[in-house]
């Protein structure tokens, strides 16, 4: 195994990745009696449409969730219950990029491995269990209909990336839905299940040598069809055009959210990192409840307690939002984007205010060393290298002022703005 040490934290990651492709990264915790295993796929709901051993396919939005779900439907045992049989917590989750499968035990650890792997790795699709679990995600779909922040979440993305992938809620529409096939499921699972687009990241108690040979053992008793040659589509063509585009729910307050999109091209690996970092100071250097604009911005009522801001930075695309409940929705917008244009300008000048943010963030990190599922979350293994929190800490400790306002000015210059509002319908 290969062994990557984080000396300044008394860390290492041990990793080997296997014949058959899927790549194992094991960190052991002394001290700590759980273990949180999390088995990742390379596939989220962007990947509708892709090239097949040279071939183009477009499959229905909310594919990729809809697989998530059908993988613990089977044929004579329910997933879940196998995991709370031994004690363990499991979970998943579909994003825009990844499909994550995960548990955490404090016993068992080696039976709830295999639950794991078999689970996802051994398939049962039949066309009555597909087409039973249409209703399931339909009502799934009303209900997040009816979740006015959810809305004004994806409906800000929609405007950000009109025409593209990313313009679909991540569990697709009850049309799309209703059009999954059979077929489709197989097709999706066979091109991006195969262990060679897989990781699988596990963290706490755990003996590696053993912990491998355990992977191995069960890697051993399948057979895995040759990997795909797949050639993933990105078209997120840029907006530069500024809108502002009003829905109707049953709201108490306004909620706006204003979307920036950046159309700069992003590092990668451990500078994509630093890219997100930077960022993440900047916003909080003008909009955590420690700026001053923030502070301006609370007393004069434009903005409350439900302000947040938060930045995505995933496979061919990156975005920030910035959103709330409002009484002057109006002078919410024009606030945002004055302080957006003015952060190039007056971010060199918050040196102190730098160090504060930097000292609070790196905090955050150091509490999070402690939790098994702070580290799985943070924890990157498809960015060409494995990236962890101890990655994340060391870019924290070495980023300068200078650094934040070079990557701001790179973000700021080239973006496009799109406001959501949703308000009541009276």
């Amino acid at each position: 195994m290969k062994i990557i040490h984080y000396h300044d934290y008394d860390e290492q990651l041990l990793v080997q990745k296997l014949p058959n492709g899927l790549t194992v990264y094991l960190q052991p915790k002394s001290g700590f009696n759980k273990t949180t295993a999390i088995l990742g796929v390379n596939y989220g709901s962007t990947d509708q449409s892709f090239i097949l051993n040279g071939k183009k396919v477009v499959q229905p939005a909310g594919i990729a969730h809809f697989l998530e779900h059908k993988m613990f439907d089977k044929k004579d045992y329910d997933v879940f219950e196998l995991f709370n049989k031994t004690g363990a917590q499991s979970n998943a989750f579909t994003s825009f990029t990844r499909t994550n499968y995960l548990f955490s035990t404090t016993e068992s650890f080696k039976d709830n491995l295999n639950i794991l792997l078999d689970f996802v790795q051994i398939p049962y699709f039949t066309k009555e269990k597909v087409n039973r679990e249409k209703g399931i995600i339909d009502q799934e779909i009303n209900m997040y209909k009816n979740d006015p922040n959810n809305q004004a979440y994806f409906q800000t993305i929609r405007q950000l990336y009109p025409d593209s992938a990313l313009a679909n809620d991540i569990a697709g529409s009850s049309k799309s839905v209703d059009s999954i096939t059979l077929d489709d499921v197989e097709l999706a699972y066979q091109t991006f299940y195969h262990p060679s687009n897989m990781s699988l990241f596990i963290t706490g108690k755990l003996d590696p040598d053993e912990t491998l040979s355990w992977i191995i053992d069960n890697q051993a008793r399948k057979i895995f069809s040759r990997t795909p040659r797949i050639e993933r589509i990105n078209n997120y063509s840029a907006t530069l055009f500024e809108a502002v585009h009003t829905d109707l729910m049953d709201v108490s307050r306004t909620k706006v959210s204003v979307g920036l999109r950046g159309n700069d091209q992003v590092p990668t690996g451990r500078d994509s990192l630093k890219y997100e970092i930077g960022l993440s100071i900047m916003f909080d250097l003008f909009f955590s409840e420690n700026a001053i604009e923030y502070d301006r911005l609370y007393h004069s009522g434009v903005i409350d307690d439900s302000f947040s801001w938060e930045f995505e930075n995933e496979r061919g695309f990156h975005f920030a939002m910035l959103s709330g409940d409002t009484s002057q929705p109006s002078t919410f917008v024009q606030e945002i984007k004055k302080i957006i244009k003015t952060i190039p300008d007056k971010v060199s000048g918050l040196q102190d205010e730098f160090q504060l943010q930097k000292n609070e963030l790196f905090g955050n990190y150091i509490s999070m060393m402690d939790s098994e599922e702070a580290i799985s979350g943070q924890f990157d293994g498809f960015l060409g290298e494995p990236l962890t929190i101890y990655d994340e800490v060391t870019i924290l400790k070495q980023l300068t002022l200078k650094d934040v306002q070079m990557i701001s000015e790179r973000f700021l210059n080239h973006l496009s703005i799109q406001v959501e509002v949703i308000k009541n319908h009276q």
